[in-house]
């Protein structure tokens, strides 16, 4: 059964925070910093060698002219290729904009959505993996989501979709449970299984959906605490349908040719900042994804689809930092300068913090104390890229490891020199 928003809401609390500032706002009178620096300078005057980098690498790799394949990391790349191909809620219903920190690529599962025993069901089919996207309206009364699942096979991804439907119909095992599922039918998705579940202490009604397209299965979850059905029944009718028409639209890879797909195409992920031995990261950390498979993440997907059009952004890569890639110089400081906005409007308590930037140009960092401890935000355009960067301390943390706040300067001057070295080996000359 899936988990719904006061459970999941009471595991994100007891989760770590990590403030990020993806996102941006369409406000064009927010707060902006100044920038009297122009990306002309770039690098001009800058020693790379008297840079505090830390233990970070600082050459970057090209993963292509090495010749390295993903292999065992292959399902996770995979499922950032499928990213660009799932239904954002909030083109659904354009109030579902709440949330994204939790979505993302899962291996082996699709991740906390569900309380019971989904996942090892999924596992006895062979799941591959699934890509998950799910947000909730400001005042958290609704809430829809949608999971891709792709299995070795359409027979494995029929027998799953089965399986797990049947799962529905009988009595809940996880700590949420309160009966089986019912089942019903909607007129317009003929060839979807479909059940509802009242929550009565929470005064929440929801409609769960299984689509079998190939070797996919496509999960919709619908929640609407206003205790009727027209709205779940609209929704998930909708979802479904536009989700199947992207699928269909996915050019999926072979299964027994995942292994081999390039990490690095576009490279982009050349430039980002990467991570160091003692450094968490899950399968979403380590990525490059088009406009859309990134904006399941953002904290403003609706403004910032907006300004990626507008900037012509293509290509988004994350590890240890986000790296864009506009059409041009000009553009990366416009998709800066709406990032610099969002940031301003969302963390109104953090001030401007050169301290963070080591002098570095087009680079401007901000910090302050948060409601669960103290961050940091950084923004660095070059060329026609632009890089995001953050930092978090939790209250009481006696951890180094999860104290991120302390490697910002390191990882801020590691993303410029790699900007730097990148456009010297002529990286991204695509």
């Amino acid at each position: 059964m899936h988990i719904p928003r006061t459970g999941r809401l009471a595991l994100a609390l007891a989760a770590v925070t990590v403030v990020t500032v993806a996102g941006c706002a369409s406000d064009s009178d927010a707060t902006v910093v100044d920038e009297t620096t122009t990306t002309e300078q770039t690098s001009a005057g800058v020693d790379l060698d008297s840079l505090d980098t830390g233990d970070y690498n600082t050459q970057p790799r090209d993963f292509v002219a090495l010749g390295m394949a993903a292999e065992d990391f292959g399902p996770a790349v995979e499922g950032q290729r499928l990213a660009e191909f799932v239904v954002h809620p909030h083109t659904i219903d354009p109030a579902l904009t709440v949330g994204g920190s939790t979505n993302g690529v899962f291996l082996g599962g699709t991740g906390n959505i569900f309380s019971g025993s989904e996942n090892e069901i999924l596992k006895e089919f062979s799941i591959i993996n699934a890509f998950t996207s799910f947000r909730s309206t400001a005042d958290d009364s609704r809430e829809f989501g949608v999971s891709v699942w792709r299995f070795p096979t359409p027979e494995d991804a029929a027998g799953a979709t089965q399986a797990l439907y049947e799962y529905k119909l009988a009595p809940a095992d996880g700590p949420f449970a309160t009966g089986p599922e019912t089942p019903i039918s909607l007129p317009e998705l003929s060839d979807t299984l479909a059940t509802t579940h009242s929550w009565p202490e929470l005064d929440t009604v929801s409609l769960s959906t299984l689509t079998t397209r190939g070797m996919f299965v496509v999960y919709t979850y619908s929640g609407d605490d206003s205790d009727g059905t027209g709205w779940i029944t609209d929704t998930a009718t909708r979802g479904v349908q536009q989700q199947i028409e992207l699928l269909d639209r996915f050019p999926a890879t072979p299964t027994d040719e995942i292994a081999s797909l390039p990490i690095d195409l576009d490279k982009v992920m050349a430039r980002a900042v990467g991570f160091v031995d003692s450094e968490y990261s899950r399968n979403s950390d380590m990525a490059v994804y088009g406009p859309d498979g990134w904006l399941h993440y953002d904290s403003a997907p609706a403004d910032t689809e907006v300004v990626f059009e507008q900037t012509g952004t293509d290509r988004v890569a994350k590890v240890n930092s986000v790296v864009y890639r506009t059409a041009g110089p000009d553009e990366a400081e416009v998709l800066k300068d709406a990032f610099a906005a969002h940031t301003a409007e969302t963390y109104p308590d953090l001030v401007e913090d050169p301290s963070l930037t080591q002098g570095l140009p087009n680079t401007t960092c901000w910090s302050g104390d948060v409601a669960e401890g103290r961050a940091a935000a950084c923004l660095m355009t070059y060329g026609r890229y632009m890089a995001e960067l953050s930092g978090f301390r939790s209250i009481g943390n006696e951890n180094p490891d999860a104290d991120t706040l302390r490697t910002v300067p390191q990882r801020v001057a590691t993303q410029y020199v790699k900007f730097v070295r990148a456009e010297e080996m002529g990286l991204g000359e695509n």
